[in-house]
């Protein structure tokens, strides 16, 4: 009885082990299967980005579907502990050429759709969506054949106020938004959605989300908040989560902040994250090497890798001074962080 009992225990914390890294990490990384260095770390948030979530690249033809790119994705994060934010991108050549939309410029070339304008048939993109969270929401039906980790965090759209990455308007940006979070949400009770993520806090930007967070706030449970430096590797301080929180305030909108695309550029790389994270940001996701404008150094990504290490797992951190803050555990405990002094 008393090495049943043990056995019960080691079994329990193992559990608990694995739910807590797995749950609990604050950090996570852009990732493309393509390239090694971008693979992502085991136990933490992983966005693939473009990633595999596109129309697109499932249904390149009508009705026949490809799942063999979004399975690698999957399959390596379940490998790796990982915790999956699905990009989902609404748009697909030969739909979009039935309406005779106009091709679009992407940052990601031939491997990217040709076309970023609305569905011109959103019956065809519900059946898409439908299936994209059939396969990978873990009920047992339908599922991908293996699949230990269902996917429940998706995030609808990119950065919708560049014509980069959307060519429609206001309109037609919160249909999609709204209609897709609707869908998600009855065929996924336990889905959780993230806000397409705004791409800064420059005037453009805040004009666009002013004017649509009020009409789409009802249908996401995570607010998301891109920090992209220019060439110059200007910054900002907190990765804008202090003025992306008063936007959200403005809409009367109080959720989780996620900065789903963090790059340091100029500022310091300790200072920054922990500023974020007092300033209300839950997660941040790292962009990783290959990134456009001014890359991390070698010698600061190993000083986030230190204190990624040593301070994740926590449950919220506030400032106690410019240059020190404490980070706060579930457990009552405490770590005081000196910006200066980590190395």
């Amino acid at each position: 009885m008393k090495l049943i009992r043990i056995f019960l225990i080691i079994i329990f914390s193992f559990i608990f082990i694995i739910n807590f890294s797995f749950a609990d990490s604050s950090f996570g990384d852009l990732t493309e299967m393509r390239d090694e260095r971008m693979r992502g770390k085991e136990n933490q948030w992983v966005r693939p980005h473009p990633g595999p979530f596109i129309w697109n690249g499932i249904e390149k033809e009508k009705g026949v579907f490809s799942w063999e790119e979004v399975d690698k994705y999957v399959v390596y994060a379940q490998e790796q502990n990982q915790k999956t934010i699905a990009t989902i991108w609404p748009h697909a050549n030969w739909e979009q050429k039935s309406c005779k939309r106009k091709k679009a410029r992407s940052p990601f070339g031939k491997r990217f759709t040709k076309y970023l304008s609305k569905p011109c048939s959103m019956e065809s993109y519900k059946n898409f969506l439908v299936k994209l969270v059939d396969r990978y929401d873990g009920d047992g039906k339908n599922d991908m054949p293996g699949l230990t980790k269902p996917i429940k965090y998706w995030q609808i759209m990119n950065e919708p106020e560049f014509k980069m990455f959307f060519k429609g308007t206001e309109e037609d940006f919160v249909e999609i938004f709204n209609f897709s979070s609707k869908l998600i949400k009855s065929k996924q009770k336990d889905s959780v959605i993230v806000m397409a993520g705004a791409a800064g806090m420059f005037p453009e930007n805040k004009k666009f989300w002013k004017s649509t967070l009020p009409k789409i706030k009802d249908h996401f449970d995570i607010a998301a908040i891109h920090h992209i430096t220019p060439p110059d590797g200007k910054c900002d301080k907190e990765f804008w989560v202090d003025e992306f929180s008063n936007l959200l305030k403005s809409s009367n909108i109080t959720k989780p902040i996620w900065v789903t695309e963090a790059m340091v550029g100029k500022c310091k790389v300790i200072a920054t994250y922990a500023r974020a994270f007092a300033s209300g940001a839950e997660v941040i996701i790292d962009v990783g090497v290959n990134a456009p404008g001014m890359k991390m150094t070698k010698g600061a990504r190993k000083k986030l890798n230190k204190f990624i290490n040593e301070y994740d797992g926590f449950d919220s951190v506030k400032l106690i001074s410019k240059n020190e803050a404490e980070f706060i555990y579930k457990d009552g405990s405490t770590k005081s962080l000196d910006f200066k002094k980590f190395k």
